[in-house]
């Protein structure tokens, strides 16, 4: 376990005083944590059911910030890739969200030696399965497990429920595969730079009975969200506006309205 040498990565991520002051905190932060990590490897058993950081989160962290695995701790990111191959083969353990993996781990971790081969494995598995790829970006998604692939990083993360959606080319990715992972029928535009429509066709119901099971003003992350009459076709569209080249959308809020509406009661 070797961390200090990635203080500066930590530093870029925090953004929070000027670099000298966010280098300096990036450093103590590391070497406490080290400290606490050693502590915490040496009583096996509580790493192993109750690590000193919360769900693993500053292991998470670390990958994040792309520490290789030879700097992770060792037991600790052991146990971590074993709860991880135990939630996606066997249903088994605490759920997990937005949880990174290099890409090489998550695939020797489930038996499987390439992504071809892992969506080839699954897809027979999976009662459903989706997926869409674009450029350095995969996104596949089946039995409710979603996986984000990023190659040009190395990392996939499981569940990302907290992704923020960076541009419009990431936000139509996501909304092709839950598109097709819910049986719905939709589209995206990008009306301006920052500013874009998602559309999804609502069939067999009326206008009315949309609305009422909408509840728009639950849904979070979106400019606004309303049913209307498009061409003759009941639809809900969904505005986001980006700023800053990014958008405040999260990866869980879209997938949370195909869901909400692939659960609508259908009226005949």
């Amino acid at each position: 376990m070797n961390l200090k040498k990635h203080k500066d990565e930590f530093a870029v991520r925090m953004k929070l005083l000027d670099a000298a002051a966010d280098n300096q905190l990036a450093q103590e932060l590391i070497e406490l944590h080290e400290k606490k990590c050693i502590e915490c490897q040496e009583d096996r058993l509580s790493c192993t059911v109750r690590p000193a950081c919360k769900n693993r989160n500053y292991l998470n962290a670390l990958i994040e910030i792309d520490v290789t695995p030879q700097d992770l701790p060792s037991f600790c990111y052991s146990q971590y890739l074993e709860q991880i191959r135990r939630f996606i083969i066997d249903k088994k353990g605490r759920g997990m969200e937005d949880r990174r993996i290099p890409i090489k781990d998550l695939l020797s971790t489930l038996g499987v030696s390439s992504i071809r081969h892992f969506t080839t494995k699954f897809k027979k598995i999976w009662t459903n399965f989706s997926s869409a790829h674009k450029e350095n970006m995969m996104l596949i998604i089946g039995d409710s497990l979603l996986f984000r692939f990023d190659y040009a990083r190395g990392i996939v993360t499981l569940n990302p429920i907290h992704d923020q959606i960076e541009n419009y080319e990431v936000f139509s990715l996501y909304c092709q595969t839950f598109s097709n992972y819910y049986n719905l029928k939709s589209s995206v535009q990008d009306l301006t730079l920052n500013w874009w429509l998602l559309s999804i066709n609502v069939e067999k119901h009326t206008l009315s009975s949309v609305k009422n099971q909408l509840k728009a003003k639950s849904i979070q992350g979106f400019e606004t969200v309303y049913a209307a009459e498009v061409d003759e076709k009941v639809k809900i569209q969904a505005e986001v506006i980006a700023g800053d080249e990014s958008s405040s959308l999260e990866a869980g809020q879209l997938r949370d309205l195909f869901e909400r509406v692939s659960k609508f009661e259908k009226q005949e």
